[in-house]
């Protein structure tokens, strides 16, 4: 366990150790941190793949995912457009999201990327998070 008020930094969160999807293996992080625009990263990252109605004291926090998954293109793409920018625009108030672009992998894999940039830079250089699902 370490001290969280030793933290030096303001927007920090504990590192999630998320499972590599090529090879079924997750990191070790227990203990670390992420801290600035990584922080906002993984926030970005978390959000997406929060399913809707999976956190029990905020069942709107996340995204709709599973709606898109078998659907056509035509209307899976716009879905799953519409439910990243919805949800980050409400559940991240530290960023401005400025373009979302899904593309499909393969059959219910789809690769998101989400351009954005923190709410208070001084420089308004954007920002990309990736985010890879499969369902």
């Amino acid at each position: 366990m370490f001290d969280k008020d030793k933290i030096p930094y303001r927007h920090w969160s504990l590192k999630v150790g998320r499972i590599n999807p090529d090879t079924g293996e997750a990191p070790d992080v227990v203990g670390a941190i992420v801290f600035a625009i990584d922080d906002l990263n993984q926030s970005i990252a978390n959000i997406v793949l929060t399913p809707k109605g999976s956190v029990p004291t905020e069942p709107e926090k996340g995204c709709d995912l599973h709606g898109a998954i078998d659907r056509h293109p035509n209307i899976g793409i716009p879905h799953l457009t519409r439910e990243i920018w919805d949800a980050l625009t409400i559940w991240e108030p530290r960023i401005v999201v400025q373009k979302v672009s899904v593309s499909i992998v393969q059959f219910s894999h789809f690769t998101t990327q989400v351009f954005w940039r923190p709410i208070e830079s001084v420089i308004d250089d954007i920002r990309v998070t990736e985010v890879t699902y499969r369902g």
